[in-house]
């Protein structure tokens, strides 16, 4: 019933606009180019599915994290581990499956390693989010075979400022008393830009809508609640950036700096778990266009560096730090012979990472005694090594071409191998390789329509946590086991994607279908197994001094040990615009999407788990010269196909509006805002989220901002 729904909604939406265009001009828009794909093709010739947000439709989005700005975009979800830990989940894939970058090279953080962890990147100073999904990988690596989210912020100017200018941002968030700032001002002189920004965040606990919590250990019930515990923080950005133009192109650097403190919500909130996050960036970026070559049209090279340390400590002390250190960079020669045209280049991504302190999931502490003898000795055998640290290469070669068969059809097909060697301090090397693959086809059926497809296969090397963890992690509620064995995961996806890019209804309808092998996921044991910090089973009386339980003070987490499976991944996408009324002085827009998303463990049956559930979200919008206002209504379904020990997700529905004015102020134009979230006050929970039942989704709250440009 839902899957006709959603497909009923876009069939006679664009239908409508169909009959319409037929009687009037057809409004041809300027093309939307896709910046995260090799070959930037304009929205309607690519043949993945993307989605773009950018301009007022990203001013609107914007929230705490770059999760939270693409909740509403179909096949985007968030983990929802407090407002802070927040990652995007592309099509029920996350972590190790979806790569966040910035102005196209790697945010150098740990978010992939757990759910509790941030990615340092401040929406306030974005200007553009790309998503890719399936076929996507291809460019970035098997770490992207579930999708790519690019964050752009322009810190390198690629283009002339007409004259200087400065923006100044502020806002106050009602549902968690937040203050928002950011400020950036820049310039040119002569062939030379240079732009310069800062922002800060503070935060307190944010409120819900009444809500009861389960202890994990006893089965208490406690409650209720009005404030998710622990969701405090405050964050702070630097940056800045310069180019310089070239007779043919330009090249710039930039520098950024990100500090970020953040409580982590859950059973451990009474211990005050607080995160504390640093991260240090520096970007080359340089594109020159090649005259007078018969067949070379222009080069890229996009360099990164990043710096990273968080902490995790509560009033105990700290328990971990995670560490990383990394250079990024990839070089593309843009090309054309004959009627094929494309880039090929080189991509390398160099790391350092390792975890200090006694609680790091890498630590090798499993221990079970067996006998009197060894509980004498306190002499175990672990079940993987214990890690110190790690130093690791991947170098790819790839090549992406394009083909058009004739004016109205194109073909792209391209390939990528990748070799990864990793070094470890603690255990023998790995050195493994990569191979990734995809085609696809475009043809315009009309001026108004567009029918594409692809094919991908794509390979993916199991992670080091997936593959040698042995350690807690408290704020995540597990200790966490991982298998050596596991092999090279393995994904065949195909995809059909309709688009209607003129006229005015516009929209974009994608269903797809992959298959993994050696699918690797993070399973719960029997939930009466429980170990403490050090490894120890609960109610093993071998182990020294120990006739039942745990020792005293020590608590027990439910034990999750990674496997492989055959999976299966199917769904349905859909987005629609509808320019409705068109007035003098007033324009109303009405939008809808959807998505529908199932995921299957082929090799045990039933569910996989925390996948999205089905959502639909209708919205209107009138735009006038100065005011805009509108809302919309987002219903997420009762989520119950369950994976193991899930439970089911309640439906509900979010209500949203906002409003915007603009004016001037002497030599400067204002913009002043007012937006208000979940406005009926619903309890909402995130079947995603691995705290589901600690975190609800925030209660009531208004926004409220106000931007100057100068």
């Amino acid at each position: 019933m839902k899957l006709k729904l959603i497909t009923l909604l876009l069939s006679s939406s664009m239908a409508f606009g169909q009959e319409g265009a037929q009687t009037e001009k057809v409004e041809e828009l300027d093309p939307l180019v896709i910046e995260s794909s090799p070959l930037s093709p304009s929205v309607s010739d690519s043949t993945q599915s993307w989605s773009v947000l950018s301009g007022d439709s990203l001013e609107k989005a914007k929230g705490a994290t770059i999760a939270e700005t693409l909740s509403n975009t179909p096949g985007v979800s968030q983990t929802s581990f407090g407002p802070v830990a927040n990652r995007p989940i592309i099509r029920g894939m996350d972590k190790f499956r979806v790569r966040m970058l910035q102005n196209g090279t790697d945010t150098f953080d740990v978010s992939a390693q757990s759910e509790d962890h941030a990615v340092p990147v401040d929406p306030m100073m974005v200007d553009r989010i790309e998503v890719l999904r399936g076929a996507s990988a291809l460019l970035y690596g098997g770490s992207a075979i579930g999708g790519v989210v690019n964050v752009i912020d322009r810190s390198i100017p690629t283009t002339p400022y007409g004259e200087p200018g400065a923006s100044l941002l502020s806002s106050y968030s009602s549902v968690n008393e937040g203050w928002n700032y950011g400020a950036t001002a820049f310039g040119s002189s002569g062939k030379l830009n240079f732009q310069v920004n800062g922002s800060k965040r503070d935060f307190e606990d944010y409120d819900a809508p009444s809500f009861y919590t389960e202890d994990h250990h006893s089965g208490v019930i406690s409650g209720p609640f009005s404030t998710v515990a622990n969701s405090h923080g405050d964050s702070s950005t630097i940056g800045f950036g310069g180019s310089y133009m070239l007779d043919s192109g330009y090249a710039g650097v930039s520098f950024s700096r990100n500090e970020n403190t953040y409580g982590v919500p859950g059973e451990h909130a009474a211990d005050e778990t607080i995160i504390q996050m640093e991260s240090d960036r520096f970007e080359f970026r340089s594109e020159i266009e090649v005259v007078g070559s018969d067949w070379l049209n222009g080069i890229e090279l996009n360099f990164g560096y990043g710096d990273y340390k968080h902490t995790e400590s509560d009033v105990s002390g700290t328990h971990a730090t995670y560490l990383r250190e990394g250079y990024e960079g990839r070089i593309g020669f843009d090309h054309e012979i004959g009627d094929l045209s494309g880039i090929f280049g080189v991509h390398g991504l160099f790391d350092e990472f390792k975890i200090d302190g006694h609680h790091s999931i890498l630590s090798g502490l499993t221990k079970t005694w067996s006998d009197a003898t060894a509980a004498a000795t306190a002499l175990s055998t672990p079940s993987n090594p214990d890690i110190e640290g790690e130093d690791s290469s991947k170098i790819a070669l790839f090549l992406i071409e394009e083909y058009d068969l004739d004016a109205e059809t194109s073909l792209n097909f391209g390939v990528r191998g990748e070799q990864t060697d990793r070094d470890y301090q603690g255990t023998a090397d790995r050195d493994d390789s990569t191979f990734s693959a995809s085609g696809g086809i475009s043809r315009d059926i009309n001026e108004l329509w567009n029918i594409s497809g692809n094919l991908s296969y794509s390979e993916r090397l199991p992670d080091t946590a997936e593959l040698y963890a042995d350690g807690p992690h408290h704020t995540t509620e597990a200790y966490e086991i991982g298998n050596p064995n596991l092999e090279t995961e393995t994904a065949r996806g195909v995809e059909i994607i309709v688009r209607k890019t003129a006229g005015k209804v516009t929209g974009q309808f994608s269903a797809f279908h992959t298959r993994f092998n050696n699918y690797v996921f993070l399973e719960e044991a029997d939930p009466a197994q429980e170990r403490d910090d050090e490894g120890r089973l609960k109610n093993d009386t071998k182990y020294p001094g120990a006739l039942d339980g745990f020792p005293a003070g020590e608590e027990g987490l439910p034990v999750h040990e990674y496997e492989s499976i055959k999976a299966e991944y199917q769904g349905i996408e859909v987005e629609i615009d509808w320019l409705a009324m068109e007035n003098p002085g007033w324009d109303l827009l009405l939008s809808a999407y959807g998505d529908l998303l199932r995921g299957k463990n082929k090799t045990e049956g039933g569910n996989l788990s925390r996948i999205p559930a089905t959502r639909l979200g209708l919205g209107f919008e009138v735009q006038q010269e100065k005011l805009d206002f509108g809302a919309n209504l987002v219903r997420s379904f009762k989520q119950d196909k369950l994976g193991h020990h899930e439970e089911t997700t309640p439906a509900h529905s979010l209500l949203g509006a906002y409003a915007s004015y603009d004016f001037s102020a002497g030599d400067a134009a204002g913009h002043v805002f007012l937006r208000g979230y979940n406005l009926t006050d619903e309890l909402a929970y995130n079947h995603s989220s691995l705290l589901k039942q600690f975190v609800p989704l925030p209660g009531r709250s208004v926004e409220i901002g106000l931007k100057f440009d100068f």
